[in-house]
């Protein structure tokens, strides 16, 4: 115990000088020799301190304009004061009040020197005026509602339920939506019921307390509380979710310990003009170290920018030709291998230059396709950042550490940093070439989005239009953004409905958003751009957009742009349908048929995709193959050995290896025969491509997609360069010549109506004489829309009727994911125009699983660990000479063990389809896999295996792991 907090001399005054906002629980303040408190007034100016560094440096230009406009009467440098004052009023008065002081004077624990520092600062405060009793009331209200009761009075509201004389005028309803936001910074926005449970009775004493305070920080911060009511406007919706994003970002970074270092009265004097010095000087550190400084690129034309690729393709030069001016919606709609990801990346730096964004979110549809994406965004970051610039990456999804498996990312002390060809020197960033990092700070949830870049899945901007845990942060992060939504195909009604909305929000905010597919129905390209409008507040175009380019601008006007056909095959493919004979006669057909060549089968099952790679590996020494020339790929597999296999895959079948001679030359390590199959991975997870193509039969719109395989790297097979590939479509026939179809079940993958629909489709529009040839996108649109229309094709055929028949469950199932998509989906307008208010979008009194961002019952995540069968150890692998450390640290007081734990845990993930534990013959309930011994692992299921990869537990018997093939259940 510090000598000063023992001393008996007599406080220095003001009061309110110590009242505390944080305390040293991790005990990093007092192993640098700090004290173990901290001043509520420090952390009130270091939380301001942050916000204006955000918002001079952080801060993207469209949304520092629409605050100037709420918070400043439109001058940026009021606005920041303003909105600092704020930001800074978050924990106050919520912390100040005796209920919660007194939590660090009747501290309990293990922590002996703190429960000491808090008996005596609860000395101290009361020498100097604070007047602290144990409350009555010993349940003590969340701060943070605190702070949206007592607020409004405090900045100048007289209506009647601050217990004034007054009816409430426009100004005091704007005082008590910002009390309620400020009362957000944990998570929720808090509605009224919320807000009045937290009234407690207080001393007159504490109310002026309050008042010195908040005097205090306006004189430090130059706000003339008298002129505020008449600075505050908040009119666009968008303004309440950036606001409340600000707020939190700076709370959260000023409450980095790491970063910011506690000031107490007796430690650090009682001059607050210093302490305000300290939190700007702090701040503007944490803002560089942190590299959230906003992107500033220079003008680069698409050679300077893709060096490796430096002719642009068709749809590529289409966009260069016609770019965006300004605040846009940008829909590209073009073949697999047409440079869908590098047009985005060209997009995303030519907004950043016009419109001011601070960086760029790519969104994908799977974890797996972001892995593959963050290795070729962070190499085009390296191109094309200043000689200063150091740029933070954020892999933004639930298992991101996994991420260094792969060899691109090498985890230190302080970031993770790519040590392929970019690297960074922490200690002397101002002398090195560009960097691409990823910080730790960024892997807690919830903080990733927070980087100016980021790669990860489409679930992040689907829960940002839903009441849930910081769904307002997301938003905030995001508009300050260039957002690009890749595989724009592959999301369900739900997740586009719940898309639109956020696109809305995006749209108000000041945000451009990018939207890539190999080609879409009419309709959601119809419902992207009515959304965008909504956004803008503008009514419903009357015309439908038509693409393949289209682009609408900030105003709502929009144009549209085909790209020149060019003269290569690639926009030309041949569909053949193909009776599926079975797994046996299919392997046989492909071990013979293929004998030169890369060979990728997918299929909709990871069932039959184990049957046929079975029936593969029985039949491959008849037919001269080798079972390394055989290789499987599905969802099902630790997540070290699904990305060891994934970085194999590209490695052979992608590009040129050597980034210099990538699009040039073939990739040598391409091997003479290979089949690989597997499921939907195949086509959203990987960079490769391939020779030959079969598929079971999908949606038109992924067959389309998946056909692009075979041209994605043409220069990998010079002698089919010159030929139109040809895809086969497996489908199994009824008894009636149908397609025999899956049943309609929440298991079922695909729709059965659309697989008909699709069927159909190729059948009536293949010749007799060959396979159906297709020209993308003139005949692939209105293919596209035939199988989504409004309506089945009529006709007297049974497939006609069988359509009738299952278009009525179809449509069932459209209402429900749209009904389930509005019940969700917060808009910032209503139909009408009106701004949606801060009451709408309160959600503490709401479930936090209200908002998800797909329906149906999510895969269970069992952790596989291995156990020796002589000495009972626990390992992550089989062959691991030391035992697994399941010892339970603590992410913050533990941070290094804990990440390496993470890690480990993360890696050993494999995901099980819930229906193995439902139904016939289930499997037992995944909460019963517990095992002795194991903390880290508490309340996680854990598959305990044997290094043969038999489960230890008999009831488990029907399971096996292996890394090749995956975890496989038994009937």
């Amino acid at each position: 115990m510090s000598d000063a907090l023992e001393s008996p001399i007599q406080p220095p005054h003001p009061a309110w000088l110590w009242l505390w906002g944080k305390t040293d629980a991790y005990g990093l303040s007092r192993q640098r020799g700090g004290p173990a408190w901290n001043s509520l007034l420090a952390h009130c100016l270091d939380t301001a301190a942050v916000c204006g560094a955000l918002f001079e440096h952080h801060l993207a230009a469209p949304v520092k304009a629409h605050l100037a406009d709420a918070f400043g009467g439109g001058h940026l440098a009021t606005a920041r004061r303003v909105l600092m004052l704020l930001a800074a009023l978050h924990d106050m008065p919520g912390k100040a009040i005796p209920h919660f002081q007194m939590l660090f004077g009747n501290l309990r624990g293990h922590d002996t020197e703190l429960i000491a520092a808090g008996a005596a600062w609860a000395r101290a405060a009361t020498r100097a005026g604070l007047p602290l009793s144990t409350p009555q009331q010993p349940k003590v209200p969340p701060h943070a509602h605190v702070t949206a009761r007592y607020l409004p009075p405090l900045l100048g509201c007289s209506c009647l339920r601050c217990h004034g004389n007054t009816s409430r005028t426009p100004f005091e309803r704007l005082l008590h939506d910002i009390a309620a936001l400020l009362g957000a910074h944990h998570g929720d926005i808090p509605d009224l019921s919320t807000i009045r449970r937290a009234t407690r009775p207080l001393d007159p004493t504490w109310h002026a307390l309050h008042h010195a305070l908040i005097r205090e920080l306006a004189r430090l911060l130059d706000v003339d509380l008298q002129r505020l009511p008449a600075l505050l406007r908040i009119e666009r919706a968008c303004i309440p979710v950036l606001f409340a994003g600000l707020v939190v970002h700076s709370d959260w970074i000023a409450s980095n310990e790491h970063l910011f270092t506690y000031r107490t009265p007796d430690t650090a004097g009682t001059d607050t003009a210093k302490w305000w010095q300290a939190s700007q000087e702090q701040a503007e550190t944490a803002i560089t170290t942190l590299r959230l400084k906003r992107w500033n690129p220079r003008p680069m034309t698409w050679a300077d920018q893709m060096p490796n690729t430096p002719c642009p393709r068709p749809t590529q030069q289409a966009v260069i030709d016609h770019p965006p001016t300004g605040q846009s919606l940008v829909i590209i709609e073009d073949t697999t291998g047409g440079g869908k990801t590098e047009t985005a990346l060209y997009l995303a730096h030519h907004l950043a230059v016009t419109c001011g964004y601070h960086g760029s979110y790519t969104a994908l549809p799977l974890r797996a396709a972001g892995d593959q994406t963050f290795r070729r965004k962070a190499d085009y970051l390296s191109t094309v950042l200043g000689d200063q610039e150091h740029a933070h990456l954020a892999l933004v999804h639930g298992t991101a550490l996994v991420h260094g498996t792969t060899g691109h990312l090498t985890l230190t002390d302080s970031v993770i940093t790519m040590a392929s060809n970019i690297t960074c020197d922490d200690h002397d960033l101002h002398h090195h070439a560009p960097a691409v990092v990823l910080d730790h700070w960024y892997l807690f949830r919830n903080r990733g989005l927070l980087s100016c870049f980021g790669v990860g899945t489409i679930d992040q901007i689907i829960l940002a239009a839903q009441r849930g845990r910081h769904w307002f942060l997301r938003l905030y992060a995001l508009a300050g953004k260039t957002v690009v939504i890749d595989e724009a195909h592959a999301y369900d009604l739900y997740q586009q409905r719940l898309l639109a909305a956020a696109i809305a929000w995006l749209a108000d905010a000041g945000s451009s958003v990018v939207v890539l597919s190999a080609t879409l129905p009419a309709a959601i390209r119809h419902d992207l751009v009515t959304a965008w409008r909504r956004g803008l507040n503008l009514q419903q175009a009357v015309t439908p957009p038509a693409g393949p380019i289209t682009i609408v601008d900030g105003n709502g006007h929009r144009r549209t742009h085909t790209p020149a056909r060019s003269r290569r095959t690639r926009y030309r493919t041949r569909f053949q349908l193909m009776t599926d004979p079975g797994p046996e006669e299919l392997a046989r057909h492909l071990l013979n048929s293929h004998q030169h060549g890369v060979t990728t089968v997918i299929r909709n099952s990871v069932t039959h995709t184990e049957e046929l790679h079975r029936a593969l590996l029985d039949n491959a020494a008849d037919y001269g193959w080798c079972p390394q020339d055989i290789q499987l790929l599905h969802s099902r597999y630790q997540e070290r050995h699904r990305s060891h296999h994934q970085h194999h895959i590209e490695a052979r079948l992608g590009p040129h290896p050597d980034p210099e001679r990538r699009g040039r030359h073939p990739n040598p390590h391409r091997p003479e025969r290979l089949i690989l199959l597997g499921t939907q991975v195949l086509e959203q997870s990987l960079d490769y491509d391939t020779d030959h193509l079969y598929t079971d039969l999908a949606p038109l719109d992924l067959l389309l997609q998946r056909r692009g395989r075979q041209w994605r790297h043409p220069i990998n097979r010079p002698h089919l360069r010159h030929g139109t590939p040809l895809t086969h479509v497996l489908w199994t026939p009824r008894p009636d010549g149908l397609p025999r179809l899956p049943r309609p079940t929440p298991h079922t993958v695909y729709d059965p109506y659309i697989l008909a629909a699709t069927w159909h489709a190729l059948v009536n529009r293949a010749p007799s004489y060959g396979p159906l040839t297709l020209n993308h996108p003139h005949d692939t649109q209105s293919l596209l829309d035939t199988v989504y229309a409004d309506q089945p094709p009529t006709g007297d055929q049974p497939i006609h009727q069988l359509l009738t028949e299952l278009h009525t469950h179809w449509l069932r199932r459209l209402q429900e994911e749209a009904t389930q998509a509005e019940h969700r989906a917060l808009w910032p307008y209503d139909e009408d125009g009106n701004a949606t208010t801060v009451s709408e979008l309160s959600s503490a009194s709401l479930h936090n699983d209200l908002a998800r961002s797909r329906l149906g019952t999510p895969s269970t995540e069992l952790i596989a660990l291995y156990q020796h069968p002589d000495t009972g150890q626990y390992a992550w692998q089989p062959n691991d000479p030391e035992p697994a450390d399941l010892t339970r640290y603590h992410p913050v007081r533990q941070a290094d063990p804990h990440r390496r734990q993470r890690l480990e845990i993360h890696r050993n993930t494999i995901p099980a389809p819930t229906h193995w534990f439902t139904g016939r013959n289930p499997l037992p309930d995944a909460t019963t896999w517990s095992i002795p011994d194991a903390p880290a692992l508490t309340d996680r299921p854990v598959l305990l295996l044997r290094p043969d990869g038999q489960p230890v537990d008999p009831r488990l018997k029907r399971l096996n792991y292996h890394p090749d093939t995956g975890l496989s259940l038994k009937p």
